[in-house]
């Protein structure tokens, strides 16, 4: 009972954290009016998640510092820090002024607000992700690593489900006034919910290990870095994929076909929550599977089905509004495999001592720079080239890189 619930309070924070993160992505089109004025729609949306880039990009210093902590001090010390630290942020955005009501303060504003959020969600997800595989037996390791992922997808549904309802509700110009602010507002209650839920949590069966054999790393980021370099490129290369694979179909699809018919704003975002859904039913799935079978062939399976199967569906997309549901689907259940898998690899190969340093910096430094990015990027590339599906080579060429990747992964890089 007591392990459950520890899992549980473990769970709500990445739910938690993945909601806030994901608000401010679903209202790019919103906050680019209040806070980028600019008489170019996309030109709007390009600053607001050039910002929302920014604050993916501040996530690896909040890595090394929670990741840091986590090796050192443990787990659950980590953990217990981090719901309040979220939601600060997070209510400031609630908060902010308009461009119209203090001029450029706001987007500086706006900016400053993503780099501390960053920073302060830098160690959580991995976190989560590592006190459930360090909890469980080595036999279900890839299923307690999908759960973290599972939890992660419920945060960035409700979020979009949160986006959507608030279309449907209210009137273009309510929305535009306090409407959008609602959701960063309920994250207060729920940041302060999981911090009392999460005061008792326990240490991890490994780490308690590490404290009792003496083998915790007296400084973690200088020994990951002088001994273990090679497995941040590794993991960065697993990465790199599946966060490029995560942004481009729930973030760049659903900001990019909102910006060529805004009136359908509510339906694109539903289409996304309903493909966010659907993924949730197949993550623990493909966990169960990687446990059976290998993680390794899961990834390189997943690898290939996008690069045969991203342009096509891609162009339906595009050509086929009406069928939007299908393709948005397609993308959605073909990003469980890896999503489900990479958790649990990423468990395996890297030392339990330095393993939160580097499993929090290379998450977030593939997550922010590379798959961060990627919304940005989209909008970019179209506007540059003129080729309506130029974003989906980058994806492939995502897929490429983790797939050359998971071939320098050897049988003697796996630990407990």
């Amino acid at each position: 009972m007591k392990l459950l619930r520890n899992r549980l309070s473990s769970g709500l924070g990445c739910i938690f954290e993945w909601y806030d993160f994901a608000l401010y992505g679903f209202f790019a089109p919103v906050i680019a009016k209040l806070y980028f004025p600019s008489d170019l729609t996309n030109i709007a949306i390009i600053k607001t998640l050039a910002i929302f880039t920014v604050g993916f990009c501040s996530r690896p210093i909040g890595a090394l510092i929670f990741g840091y902590i986590s090796d050192k001090y443990g787990r659950a010390t980590c953990l217990k820090l981090t719901p309040l630290l979220i939601t600060l942020p997070t209510v400031c955005m609630a908060l902010l002024p308009t461009y119209q009501q203090i001029g450029l303060f706001a987007p500086l504003l706006l900016t400053i607000i993503r780099i501390l959020q960053g920073i302060c969600i830098g160690g959580e997800f991995t976190n989560n992700i590592i006190y459930f595989c360090e909890s469980s037996s080595s036999k279900y390791r890839y299923f307690f690593g999908s759960i973290g992922a599972f939890t992660g997808s419920i945060g960035i549904m409700i979020a979009s489900y949160a986006t959507s309802l608030s279309f449907f509700i209210f009137q273009h110009n309510v929305l535009l006034s306090y409407g959008w602010r609602i959701g960063f507002f309920l994250s207060a209650p729920l940041g302060l919910l999981i911090y009392f839920i999460r005061r008792n949590l326990d240490e991890t069966i490994i780490y308690k290990n590490i404290r009792l054999n003496s083998t915790c790393s007296a400084n973690p980021i200088i020994e990951s870095y002088q001994d273990q370099f090679h497995n941040y490129l590794k993991s960065i290369g697993l990465i790199y994929f599946p966060a490029t694979a995560f942004y481009f179909i729930f973030m760049f699809i659903p900001n990019y076909m909102n910006s060529i018919s805004i009136n359908g704003a509510h339906d694109i975002l539903g289409n996304n929550a309903l493909s966010l859904l659907s993924r949730l039913l197949f993550i623990p799935l493909m966990g169960l599977i990687a446990d059976r079978w290998s993680g390794i062939g899961m990834i390189r399976l997943s690898c290939v089905l996008f690069i045969i199967f991203s342009i096509p569906l891609f162009d339906l997309l595009l050509h086929n509004p009406a069928l939007i549901l299908f393709p948005l689907l397609a993308f959605g259940l073909l990003s469980t495999i890896n999503s489900a898998t990479i958790p649990g690899l990423l468990i395996q190969i890297l030392k339990p001592n330095t393993r939160s340093t580097i499993a929090s910096f290379s998450f977030n430094f593939s997550f922010g720079v590379l798959g961060g990015i990627v919304p940005t990027l989209g909008f970019l590339l179209i506007q540059q080239t003129n080729i309506a599906d130029a974003p989906v080579y980058y994806l492939i060429f995502s897929a490429l890189v983790t797939l050359f990747t998971t071939f320098y992964i050897k049988k003697d890089d796996y630990h407990e």
